[in-house]
């Protein structure tokens, strides 16, 4: 099943992911820094969280610290990766070859790969809608689906990830606020920004829903994404697997206000 499933696994490096999906930064598993005289306010450095694996930890503290803004009506929020998942979502159909080589069940399917591994930092002004330092990062080499074959192939190749192990988004805009906003609502709206992943930038759009209540976040970020954007075509085996190209990038995270 090498070249089908080898196909079929490009698709999960979208996760990523995610992005899938709002802003944030990096936490690693080091403490916080305090600042010094040289050194911005407020590094983008956060205590460490017992749920992140240790090869996650290790990669989030090699990413360089991202100053938080000085701002009087900004409000700073850090994921809580114990509370917070990346996955990717993509659809694929087998056919009588799968059945025959890899005792997979004919038909159409949801392929969808998870992990825990995610960090974040997001600043907000929420009566004024306007964003601040801000970055969501996810460890992709622990990106899980229902066949360990499957997710081999993909680190090794689609995602490339002991390459490229971490994607991250950063937002650069707020579309579609509301106007007012009072504790507890749940608000919809859109995030503008660039997302990095196996070493290629994308300018991308995400649909994000949440709410605040007793200064924590909760909330979903989701973007699509197409394989060809990022450099490889969607998996399609004769008699075997065809896979779509677009696929889905969804982080679902809680972000305490620090």
């Amino acid at each position: 099943m090498h070249g089908m499933r080898t196909r079929n696994l490009l698709f999960n490096l979208l996760l990523v992911t995610l992005l899938a999906a709002a802003c944030a930064r990096r936490e690693t598993a080091s403490a916080e820094s305090a600042p010094t005289d040289s050194t911005p306010p407020q590094q983008g450095q956060t205590s460490p969280e017992l749920t992140l694996s240790a090869e996650a930890a290790e990669a989030f503290a090699q990413l360089p610290a991202v100053s938080l803004d000085e701002g009087q009506a900004l409000r700073t929020f850090h994921v809580d990766p114990t509370q917070s998942k990346a996955a990717y979502i993509v659809n694929e159909e087998l056919f009588a070859g799968a059945t025959s080589k890899y005792g997979l069940a004919i038909g159409k399917t949801q392929v969808i790969g998870e992990t825990q591994d995610v960090v974040g930092l997001l600043q907000l002004d929420l009566s004024g809608s306007a964003i601040g330092a801000n970055r969501f990062a996810v460890y992709l080499p622990t990106l899980r689906t229902d066949q360990k074959l499957r997710d081999g192939w993909i680190r090794q190749n689609a995602l490339q990830s002991d390459r490229f192990p971490v994607a991250e988004f950063v937002a650069t805009q707020i579309i579609g606020a509301p106007q007012i906003y009072r504790e507890g609502d749940s608000a919809r709206l859109q995030l503008a920004g660039e997302l990095t992943l196996r070493g290629i930038t994308l300018p991308t759009v995400w649909d994000l829903s949440a709410s605040l209540r007793d200064g924590k976040i909760s909330g979903r970020v989701e973007t699509r994404l197409r394989m060809t954007d990022l450099g490889f075509d969607p998996p399609n085996f004769a008699n075997t697997l065809t896979v779509a190209d677009e696929f889905t990038v969804r982080i679902d995270f809680v972000a305490k206000e620090q």
